[in-house]
C-alpha cells in the first residue's frame, strides 16, 4: 500500500494549512503559492530539475516542483489571487520569525490557536505586515470572471463568448486580462475551483465519484489525474487518511 498524508487539514481564510509527516511527491504545479517549513529539512527539486536541501521553501503559483518526505512539516496554500506574489517575492524573509515551539511538534496535532498562529507565521514569510489578510486587487472585468466561473464551478463550463460578454470584454481582452492577473487562462482557473470544490466534498464525506460530480468532473479518475497534476500524489494518498481539522476563523 502506498504510504499516505496522516497530518491535519485546516482551513484559514481562504488558505489551507497542512501539518504533519510529509510524503515525497510527483512533479507537479498548482494554482496555489505554497510555503513549506520543514525544520529538519527536506529534498527539494526545482523547475530547474536541481536538487537542494532545505528547511523553508516558497513556491510561488504555478511552478513546477517536487519534494521529498519529511517526519514533520507544515505546508500552507495561498491562491494565486489572494496575494500580490510579485511584491511578495521581491520582499522574501524565509528567516522570519517561525515559532520554533511548534516546529518540534509540526508531527502532532496542533490545537486550534497553535495552528492559527503557525499559519500566520507562514503567511507572514511571503506576505507583508500590511498586506498579509488582504486579496491582491483584481481589475473589475476579472473579478465578474471568477464570480461566474465559481458560480459554474460544479456544473457545465461556460462557454468563452459567454464569459467575454458578460465581462464587457473581447475574447481577446478577456484572455490577455485574465491570464496577466492570475497567471493562468479561465479554463485552468475554472479546473483549480472544481478541484477545490471536490476537495472540500471529500472532507464532508463524500466518495471519490461523488466528489467528481460535485466538482463538475466527467467521473472519479478525471478527478485523480487533476488532483495528480496538481498535487504530485492521487487523492487516495493525499486525503483518505489527513484528519480535517476544520476553519482557524
Amino acid at each position: 500500500m502506498a504510504v499516505r498524508l496522516t497530518g491535519s487539514l485546516y482551513t484559514c481564510e481562504t488558505h489551507v494549512l497542512y501539518v504533519g509527516p510529509m510524503i515525497a511527491s510527483a512533479r507537479h504545479a498548482h494554482h496555489a503559492g505554497q510555503v513549506l517549513w520543514a525544520p529538519d529539512g527536506l529534498v527539494l527539486h526545482g523547475e530547474d530539475g536541481r536538487q537542494r536541501h532545505a528547511a523553508v521553501h516558497v513556491v510561488p503559483p504555478n511552478r513546477p516542483h517536487a519534494h521529498g518526505a519529511a517526519a514533520r512539516a507544515a505546508v500552507l496554500w495561498v491562491d494565486r489571487n489572494d496575494l500580490s506574489w510579485d511584491r511578495a517575492l521581491e520582499r522574501l524573509d524565509v528567516s522570519s520569525g517561525l515559532p520554533s515551539a511548534l516546529g518540534a511538534r509540526l508531527g502532532e496535532s496542533l490545537s486550534p490557536e497553535e495552528a492559527r498562529e503557525l499559519a500566520q507565521a507562514l503567511l507572514a514569510v511571503v506576505a507583508t505586515a500590511h498586506g498579509a489578510h488582504v486579496h491582491a486587487p483584481l481589475h473589475p472585468a476579472v473579478r465578474r470572471m471568477c464570480k461566474l466561473l465559481d458560480c459554474t464551478a460544479s456544473g457545465p463550463a461556460m462557454r468563452i463568448t459567454e464569459l467575454a460578454q458578460q465581462a464587457g470584454l473581447s475574447i481577446r481582452q478577456l484572455r490577455h486580462r485574465f491570464t496577466q492577473e492570475l497567471g493562468i487562462n479561465p479554463r485552468s482557473y475554472l479546473r483549480w475551483r472544481r478541484l477545490r470544490r471536490a476537495i472540500a466534498s471529500i472532507e464532508k464525506g463524500a466518495t471519490l465519484t461523488e466528489a467528481a460530480a460535485e466538482g463538475g468532473f466527467a467521473d472519479g479518475a478525471h478527478l485523480c489525474r487533476v488532483f495528480q497534476a496538481q498535487f504530485g500524489m492521487p487523492p487516495s494518498q493525499a486525503l483518505s487518511s489527513v484528519r480535517f481539522a476544520g476553519s482557524l476563523i
